[in-house]
């Protein structure tokens, strides 16, 4: 993992360098033209469209990313490399660089997200606080809270059994990040295969039901997440409707 990042480090330091060695090439060029405050350059080759096109990529990434580079100092680096002339700095140095790099952009990143975690931690535990205590909410030892909106007469799934459920997954404030409707068509899984709150609370709805769930992350995703809408501690909202039980019995024949 580590020298998969020094890589990583030395990549992007090359690649964002080209388009920073264009800019500077296009201040001498007639091929320029000014702006208020920019330098626009013209991209004449399939070259020139490649090299801005990392650049550009990768810009957006280390601001979206929150990393300070110096432009002008990788652009220097980069012609340093390819001329093949004395560099600025030793290769030991340049490891020792990389290195440090990488061992504060990861003590930045685990900051950040141990301080995310927390967050939502406190915001979902305030949450199922005051949630449990709405009518018609049934809130069980485990942590995991319940609102039945219609009662199925069914058969109730066993852990081994298999279940065919619509549902629509949400986090806290509102945002969906998963729901069978945009499949179009229900899911089916067996009980014991899906996240611990899923499990418990299968096993206590008759077929036909439709309940709203609320997970703290203990039975979610935990503190880690899954990425994208999931982040750490998670609290999660589902609502659930069990459609129909297929017993492991069936199933065996």
């Amino acid at each position: 993992m580590k020298m998969k990042l020094v890589a990583a480090a030395i990549s992007l330091v090359v690649s964002t360098a080209f388009a920073a060695a264009d800019s500077t090439n296009a201040n001498n060029s007639t091929n320029t033209s000014a702006t208020t405050s920019n330098t626009s350059t013209t991209l004449s080759s399939d070259m020139d469209k490649l090299s801005y096109s990392i650049g550009a990529d990768l810009g957006r990434n280390f601001k979206k990313q929150g990393i300070d580079i110096s432009p002008s100092a990788m652009a220097k680096g980069l012609q340093d490399g390819m001329s093949g002339g004395q560099l600025q700095l030793t290769d030991d140095q340049m490891k020792d660089v990389l290195n440090k790099f990488q061992k504060d952009l990861m003590t930045k990143r685990n900051a950040e997200f141990t301080k995310k975690a927390d967050e939502n931690k406190a915001k979902g535990d305030a949450f199922l606080n005051q949630n449990k205590t709405k009518d018609g909410v049934v809130a069980l030892p485990s942590g995991l809270q319940y609102k039945p909106l219609e009662t199925g007469k069914g058969a109730k799934p066993g852990k081994d059994d298999t279940v065919t459920v619509e549902y629509t997954g949400k986090l806290i404030d509102g945002q969906v990040f998963d729901s069978t409707e945009k499949s179009g068509k229900p899911a089916e899984f067996k009980v014991s295969q899906v996240i611990p709150g899923w499990t418990e609370v299968l096993q206590l709805m008759p077929a036909g039901s439709t309940w709203e769930v609320y997970l703290p992350p203990s039975l979610a995703y935990g503190p880690r997440g899954i990425g994208g809408a999931i982040g750490p501690n998670e609290t999660l909202i589902f609502k659930i409707h069990l459609i129909s039980v297929k017993k492991s019995s069936d199933a065996n024949g």
